[in-house]
This record gives C-alpha cells, structure tokens and sequence, in this order.
C-alpha cells in the first residue's frame, strides 16, 4: 500500500497528474493490492476524463483507508523529501529543478528558499559565470539543509 500512499502525497502536492494515477493503480494491484473502486481506476485509460479518475481516486483511497493530505501538507512533505535526497546525494540540482514546485506565499522561509532557488535553476543557471553556479548550489544546500533542521 506504501506506493498508493506515496502516490495519494505527490498528486497533493501536484507532482502526480490525474492522468497518471490509472497507471499507479495497476502497480498496486501487481503488489497485490485491491478493492474494488482500485481495478476500476487501473482499467481506465489516460483519455479517460480527469473527473472520473479524481473521484475513481479518492473512491480507492478511502476502501484502501489511506488519508490524502492537503495541498499544503503534501507539498512541505515533498519539500523535506527533496531536501533530504539533495542533501544526501542522491539528487542533482539538475534533477531537484525538475521535480520541485514553485514557492508559494504561505510557505516560511525556508520553503520558499528552496523552492524558489531549485524551481528556477535552469532560467538561472544558464546566464551566471561557473562561480556564480557554485554559489547558487551551496545556497540552494544550505536552504535544503534549513529545511531539514527546521520542525
């Protein structure tokens, strides 16, 4: 069940179209997992309308038990987790600038750092001198490294 709640986080957070989730629910069923309103979903195709596929979703989700997070709590979830992976090396600032999100108003601080500084990379990147890309990286860091410290 761990990929459908993985899921049910990154299309709250917006990192998940509605298009792929028929395809996600498939993979849960391979692992063996299953309710009714899951193979639904998974037999749907991506022409299949976003509104059938939202509430074929949700439907799953709540026969499955697995609580779907707001938009703002799954997006600082997503946040943390690119941090982490960043921090650790698992992540390039190339790959981090595809994945995250813009910032947005409610986030502190620290969110709206890092996600600010990973979203617009490429625009940036492009148009500074090798040492200003070294900066910007240890600043995108340390912004990733606030956000792990950070409650």
């Amino acid at each position: 069940m761990d990929i459908l709640r993985d899921v049910a986080w990154r299309h709250a957070a917006g990192m998940v179209r509605p298009e792929d989730l028929p395809t996600a629910a498939a993979a849960a069923l391979a692992r063996g997992v299953d309710s009714p309103a899951l193979r639904e979903l998974a037999g749907l195709g991506k022409g299949s309308a976003t509104t059938e596929i939202a509430d074929l979703h949700r439907d799953a989700l709540a026969e499955l038990g697995i609580t779907s997070p707001g938009r703002r709590e799954a997006v600082r979830w997503w946040l943390r987790e690119l941090a982490e992976e960043l921090v650790q090396g698992k992540l390039t600032v190339a790959e981090l600038a595809r994945k995250i999100v813009p910032g947005e108003e409610w986030m502190t601080e620290d969110e709206f750092r890092f996600a600010h500084l990973g979203y617009y990379w490429q625009d940036m990147v492009d148009l500074i001198s090798a040492p200003q890309v070294r900066s910007a990286e240890i600043d995108l860091l340390d912004a990733a490294r606030a956000i792990l410290h950070s409650p």
